[in-house]
């Protein structure tokens, strides 16, 4: 590792490029979320895909959450190991090698993860049977995202799935959950939280439909951070699930979710070359922000507090548009990333900083884990 992030280190003597974590911000949005989780009579569990490191997982756990949700085996693995004991994988797992390493896990935490199949479903038994661990199951929910989960409508295909968990041995029917938000037909034309709650209500209304089917439901999940404060308030889901909020990004802060004063995650970059009038170019590009999100006018990143934004990026390099004022050569810039999540993926590790100096380094233990 190249770094040379040490506590004590001034901000500006940073090498960059490097993902800066302004703490002040972070744990007030910790605690902001974990207070909107309690004041609605839910729990919190916390979706750990954003940070990727077991020790702010563990600074969710103790402001209350309930627990984390992974994407992957593999990140669960990572945040298991660090000490992390109730833990979702709110993922379709498939294949047998995957099953297996489910189940190992469940021997030494609590385990759920989501199923929409009932090959899923007796994959995951029979590996949980053969390990002498009880897993438990999330009947996976499609309210309209359509990236996976039975359809909303099809009651009888969901009985069933409840029925096959039921009758597996090593499972454990833990209820029903779906991940929504604006991502559905008619979503970017709703305020978030209108979305929410019909993304809850839609839930809710598929757990009294199995209830009364004879299946004990138990945990009603919905929820990001998007719609998440919506969903919250919606009478009958009991657990909120969230990750970005940790950290906010441009997504959150256009989305009308996160204020610029509450976004936490920033890249320092150093303006490498100034030759274009009215732009510069930096040293952070998509190895460092990501592509996968832009902004309806293109912008990638925006400066934390000048009128600098990055229009186009390269492999390595951030091409910026300077609509006030002018940068030098050499000079340092926090760039907020349009999407936190697929940035830190990119980064070995998070510079935690307070008052302009660094308080705590973190590697980012999970990044890369994605089978």
């Amino acid at each position: 590792m190249d770094s040379n992030a040490v506590p004590g280190l001034p901000v500006e003597e940073l090498d960059t490029p490097v993902l800066l974590v302004d703490l002040t911000r972070m744990e007030g949005n910790i605690a902001r979320w974990q207070r909107l989780a309690d004041d609605a009579g839910v729990r919190l569990r916390v979706h750990v895909k954003t940070h990727k490191v077991p020790a702010i997982a563990r600074l969710q756990l103790d402001a209350g959450a309930c627990g984390i949700v992974c994407a992957k085996v593999s990140e669960a693995e990572v945040f298991v190991d660090a000490g992390c004991d109730d833990v979702v994988v709110a993922y379709p797992v498939f294949g047998a090698r995957k099953w297996e390493r489910l189940a190992a896990l469940a021997r030494r935490a609590r385990v759920g993860v989501n199923a929409d199949s009932a090959e899923a479903i007796e994959g995951i038994g029979a590996a949980a049977e053969e390990a002498g661990a009880t897993v438990e199951v999330y009947v996976d929910v499609d309210t309209g995202m359509h990236r996976g989960g039975v359809d909303q409508g099809a009651l009888d295909e969901l009985s069933r799935l409840c029925a096959a968990v039921e009758a597996a041995p090593a499972l454990v029917l833990a209820g029903v959950t779906t991940h929504r938000q604006l991502a559905f037909d008619g979503g970017g034309a709703l305020a978030p939280g209108d979305a929410g709650r019909d993304e809850g209500e839609s839930l809710v209304a598929v757990a009294e439909a199995l209830r009364g089917a004879g299946h004990e439901i138990r945990v009603v999940a919905a929820g990001g951070s998007v719609s998440g404060r919506g969903v919250a308030g919606v009478p009958g889901v009991t657990e909120l699930r969230a990750g970005t909020y940790v950290f906010g990004d441009l997504m959150q802060h256009g989305h009308g979710v996160a204020e610029i004063d509450e976004l936490a995650l920033t890249a320092l970059c150093t303006v490498v070359s100034t030759t274009r009038p009215g732009g510069a170019t930096v040293d952070g590009g998509v190895k460092t922000f990501s592509a996968d999100h832009v902004a309806a006018d293109g912008t990638s990143a925006r400066a934390l507090d000048r009128d600098v934004v990055l229009e186009r990026l390269s492999e390595e390099h951030g091409m910026a548009r300077v609509d006030g004022g002018s940068v030098r050569l050499g000079e340092k810039i926090r760039f907020v990333p349009m999407h936190a999540c697929t940035a830190v993926n990119l980064s070995d590790e998070l510079v935690g900083i307070r008052g302009g100096v660094v308080e705590v380094v973190w590697p980012v233990l999970a990044r890369g884990k994605r089978t």
